[in-house]
């Protein structure tokens, strides 16, 4: 799995990672406000809806959260057990997460996966040009 995400950037609250599609089981795919509760494994999170959450990582549990695979689809193609998260980039372009990781992030685009750095809810072009390789800056929505 490597290492695993920084807890200050997933949980409920302001700042944190927003989900920006999801599909619970017995539901549909929706756009409703979620968040990553707890990373799991490899693309591996448990999702809670905002509703449910009282604090940051309260409840420990509730009985509507769900084990789910960040994935690569299109808007209307998710099915039960997936999520998606969009992040626009300092081009603009709408780039799908593939990977979520501490200081950068694994995106998809024009069928190219590629390494950006990222700021949720900010701009993080200024930092663009920081790690090897890295010429692209995404802003990840925020709760």
């Amino acid at each position: 799995m490597g290492r695993p995400i920084n807890k200050d950037k997933i949980g409920f609250g302001t700042g944190r990672i927003k989900v920006s599609r999801h599909f619970f089981t017995g539901g549909s795919e929706a756009t409703s406000a979620a968040h990553i509760h707890r990373q799991a494994g490899n693309n591996k999170f448990v999702i809670r809806l905002d509703s449910n959450a009282t604090g940051v990582f309260t409840p420990a549990t509730h009985a509507d959260d769900e084990l789910m695979t960040l994935v690569n689809k299109a808007n209307g193609a998710l099915v039960a057990g997936e999520f998606k998260i969009d992040a626009t980039g300092s081009d603009s372009t709408v780039y799908q997460v593939t990977k979520l990781r501490n200081r950068t992030v694994q995106l998809e685009g024009g069928g190219t996966e590629q390494t950006a750095i990222y700021g949720i809810g900010i701009d993080a072009s200024a930092r663009e040009g920081s790690a090897p390789n890295n010429t692209l800056s995404v802003n990840i929505p925020k709760q």
